[in-house]
Formats: structure tokens, sequence, C-alpha cells
């Protein structure tokens, strides 16, 4: 028996990897075992190189390896592709009546996929129900769980189509059990993981989030990777009595947001960067008339274009310094798909309390991999709706929207209440909300915005540190790379290297840091982050004092994992 199990499945675009993988991942979820899925790949909708990549362990899993221990190859070039990453003894599945390789190389595992799929599943789009039912047999598993999990993903189809799917996935299992090679099967142990668990990716998680918080309006327009967000929303909209709109660009999905949270709704965007790029502007709108808005930044490779449907970490400086003028923003970056409900519960809560614009930072790694989630660690805050009032207060048009507190944050009032008139204005404002050219009014107001932070930085939660008491390796990292720095961590530690991560999901304004290690005693503090200039790194340092020594990076579309730490380190 094995704790871990790697299974990649190649082939060009339109050939079903992904439902493959995700397909699996239930699967084995619902079995009690913990699945998480990647997907690296090409911006194309038919052809051209692709790989899914799902993990198995017997606990938490939120990374992968590169190093697989069974390779569903769809095509010629999947084997070409990712030979070179089999683990030996590996295994390849391939269609040897389609593909043909020279007979009796160590590995290789022929199973007919198109003549199955024709003969039960009735037709050859059910190649891949008949693949994912041949590597079920492979991981010992129940084809009866992998039906059932085929008749949920396809219960918008037509009950031939689902028996004629079921079908073909018990064809596969069967020939697979038959006439696999000797000791070719992998199981592994057991899990401890409770019936009741979520199979669900980051952009779902985020979207789902959203709707437990409260979200009531949604304004955006499609971008990859976070298509999926505005899609999910959609799809529920009619369900949670939300206002959905798919704008004509960011620029007008920006302004739609702000003017509903101006009538007091929580309102929400999600985009990626070049999307971002245009929201600008109505981020400094937002940030004037104090106006509380949460804009999920999902980042992929750039500049322009960039690499579209993979990954990176380099949009933080973007979302730092976004807008132009001075004002408060918080930045948060949820490092799975479980804290993705906190983060976006989070990001409502303190939108709201200090009437700020709030980006969640996310990437193509986190949206589109899926993830087994328990139920009991799906945490969201109470709603906190701060001073918003829907009932008049005080004498008869007496309201003003930005009294000067001491604390920067004025009672809002829900425009439209009886004997009171709602004011906000774009341009430098009074109290009362109407255009001012006041130098000690302007004075006033810039610091009453920017006041907001030292507030916000007391709420702010502390980054994660697990690991050794006294380190000689640190890693500091942030957002999607959480799990794969925990696990190079951990085979540090094993490997007598004594070694932790501090991992920031809450990334601006940065919290006081209150460590079981001393910062300054420790010599090899290492800034790990998928960008080529280590922005998160430079911030860590201007706030702490203390500059990492070295800093492990990734920019080439790929996600980090635990062994390139490892390597680096």
């Amino acid at each position: 028996m094995i704790n871990d199990a790697e299974i990649g499945i190649a082939g060009a675009a339109g050939q079903g990897m992904q439902t493959i993988a995700f397909t699996l991942g239930k699967t084995f979820a619902c079995a009690g075992y913990f699945s998480y899925t990647y997907h690296d790949i090409m911006s194309r909708i038919r052809g051209g190189s692709n790989l899914s990549v799902l993990r198995i362990k017997n606990t938490p899993v939120s990374s992968i390896s590169y190093h697989l221990d069974l390779l569903v190859a769809l095509d010629f070039e999947g084997i070409l592709k990712n030979k070179n990453i089999i683990k030996k003894p590996g295994l390849i599945i391939y269609d040897g009546e389609k593909i043909k390789l020279e007979r009796g190389e160590a590995g290789l595992f022929s199973v007919p996929l198109e003549r199955l799929a024709l003969e039960a599943g009735k037709d050859k789009v059910t190649v891949n129900s008949v693949a994912t039912g041949a590597v079920v047999a492979l991981l010992n598993g129940e084809v009866a769980a992998c039906c059932e999990v085929i008749r949920e993903l396809f219960a918008g189809k037509s009950e031939e189509v689902i028996a004629n799917n079921i079908n073909a996935v018990k064809s596969g299992f069967e020939y697979a059990k038959k006439n696999m090679p000797a000791g070719a099967g992998l199981q592994i142990k057991p899990a401890n993981l409770a019936a009741k668990s979520l199979f669900i990716n980051g952009s779902d998680a985020l979207a789902l989030a959203a709707i437990a918080s409260g979200l009531k309006f949604y304004a955006g327009y499609p971008m990859s990777p976070s298509t999926a967000v505005m899609e999910y929303v959609a799809a529920k909209a009619n369900s949670f009595k939300i206002i959905y709109e798919q704008a004509e660009d960011e620029i007008a999905a920006i302004n739609m947001v702000v003017g509903a949270a101006y009538s007091g709704v929580r309102a929400m965007t999600a985009t990626s960067g070049g999307g971002f790029a245009l929201m600008t502007e109505g981020i400094s709108l937002a940030g004037m008339t104090e106006t509380p808005v949460v804009i999920v930044l999902t980042q992929r490779p750039g500049p322009a274009t960039g690499f579209p449907t993979r990954t990176e970490q380099a949009d933080l400086n973007m979302a730092l310094y976004s807008g132009h003028g001075e004002f408060a923003k918080v930045i948060l970056a949820p490092g799975t798909a479980a804290e993705c409900f906190i983060i976006i519960s989070r990001a409502f809560n303190l939108a709201e309390k200090y009437q700020v614009p709030v980006i969640v930072l996310t990437d193509q790694c986190l949206n589109d991999s899926s993830y087994t989630l328990k139920f009991s660690d799906l945490e969201i805050e109470p709603v906190n709706r701060g001073q918003l009032g829907f009932v008049p207060a005080g004498e008869p048009y007496t309201y003003q929207r930005y009294s000067l507190k001491e604390t920067g944050v004025s009672p809002r009032l829900v425009p439209g209440c009886e004997k009171q008139v709602v004011c906000e204005d774009s341009d430098e404002h009074t109290e009362a909300g109407h255009i001012s050219e006041s130098a000690e009014l302007r004075k006033l107001m810039v610091q009453k915005r920017l006041g907001k932070l030292k507030a916000i930085a007391a709420e702010i939660r502390p980054p994660a540190y697990s690991g050794a008491n006294e380190p000689e390796i640190l890693l500091v990292s942030w957002g999607s790379t959480f799990g794969a720095v925990k696990e190079a961590v951990e085979l540090l530690n094993e490997k007598g290297v004594k070694a932790a991560m501090l991992h920031f999901s809450e990334i601006w304004p940065l919290p006081e840091l209150e460590l079981p290690c001393n910062l300054a005693q420790i010599k090899n503090i290492i800034a790990v982050e998928g960008n080529a200039t280590g922005q998160f790194g430079a911030l860590f340092s201007v706030h702490t004092g203390v500059t990492p020594h070295k800093s492990i990076l990734r920019f080439d579309g790929r996600p980090i994992t635990a062994e390139y730490i490892i390597t680096k380190v």
C-alpha cells in the first residue's frame, strides 16, 4: 500500500482530460480520500498537448509533484511529452489499437479505449469514461461509486447518455481488472476523511463563499481564469435573488458594482490582470466615495495576454498600488479552496465595516484546481455590515455622509431614506458630500480615508506558522503556494533540516508579527513566490525590516511544487 498516488491524463484539448481528472477526484473523495487536481493546459479550444494531474492521498493535499505513478495517454503526443515525469516503476495506459508502440516495452498497458467506447458507450466520445473506469480498477477503487459520480455529473443529460457513460466506465474497469500487468495495481492506504466532504474547484468555492456571505449584486466581463466565478454566480442568481449582469467591459462592471454597493447591497466582481487594469479608475472612485466593493483578481502570466491559461503571482504590486491618489484598501489572498470561504466573508465584512475596496488575489492555479474539503473546515464570519443604516437618524436633513469621525468611518445611510439626503461625490467634498476646493478640508479628508488603515491592520489575521520552532530555514510565502510550501517544510524536517513556513493570506495592511521564532536569528529566510521580481519579499522587507536572504521564484506559468522548492533550497 502507498500513501500517495499521482495520475496524469494527457491529450489534446477537447479529449476530456479535465472530465476524467474531476470524475476520478470526486470518486476517491467520496470514498474517503483527499483528492486534488491541477490542469496544465494550452490556450486553445482544440488540439495542442495538455495534462491534467490528479493527486490522491490519505492526508490533506493541495499541490502536485509532477512525478506520475500512472499516465493515461489519449494520444501519442501525450506519451512523448510526459514519459520523463513518470516514476519507475510506473505505468502508461494507452490505446494500442490507435497508438502503435514497440511491443514488450516496460510500463505500457494497452487498453482498447475507442473500441470499448463504441461497444459499451455507443459513441467514441465515451472514450474518457472508458479510461476513467480503467484507472479506478488500477487504483483498486469501487466502480459503483464512480458510476454514481457519473450519474451526478451528467444529471442534465438524457438517461441514454448517462447509461452509455456508465456502461463505458464499467467496460474500462472490467477490462483493466482482467488484463492489467502483474503488480500494476496501486492501493492507497485508507484515509480518515469523514463522509461529509466536498470536491470543488477554487472558482466555485469563491463564488459559493460570496453567496454564503450575502452577495446580492454581481457584474463582470469574461476573462480567464476568472470567468468560472461569474458563471457559478450566474447559475445560482435566481435561486439566491442575486442581480447578475454581464457588462460590456470591465470598466462598466466595476462602475456597476460601485453603484450597487452605494445603494446598500453587497456587490462583487471578478477579473484577471488585463481587466483589473481597466478597473483601476473605478477602484479610485470607490476609494474617494468610501464605497465598499469586493474585487477578485485572478492572476495569470502577463504582460498583455501573456499565458492566459497558466498561473503566476505577478499582480501583487498592481493590486497594492491600484488606483490614482492615496486611499485605504485591503488585499487578501486565500491559499486553498477551503480558505476561500473565510477570506471572502472577511472581504465583505472589512469592506463594509471600513467602507473601502477589498481586493482578493487568487490565480489560475487556485481557481482551476479542485480540492477535497471537509465540511468542518468551511468557515465564514458572521455578517457585519458596519455602520450601514436603513432608518434615518437625527434631525431631518442633517445627515453628513462624510462626517469627520476619529475612526475615519462615517455612518452610511441607504439613499432614498425619508427626510435625509445622501450625497456622494467623486470630487473632494465636504462632510455633507458637496464639492469643495478647501485646502484644509482636503487635508482632513485624506487623513480620514488613510486613517482607516491603522484600525484595519489591527484586524488582519497573522500569517500561518508551521514547522520547527527554531528553524535553520524559514520559507516566507503567500496565496496559492501554501500547499507546496507546507509539504516542502514537512519533507525537509523529515530529512533532518530544521525548517518552518510563514504563510500570509492577508497581505495588506500587513499584520504585526507574533512568531515562535526570532527573525533576526534565522540565517536562511527565503521568499517563495510565483513571479520574477520577488514582489512579496520586497513588501515583507519594508514592513519587518528583515530582508529575505534568498528568493525561490517561479515564473514559467507552472505552479510551484514541493520538489521545486527543495531543489532550490
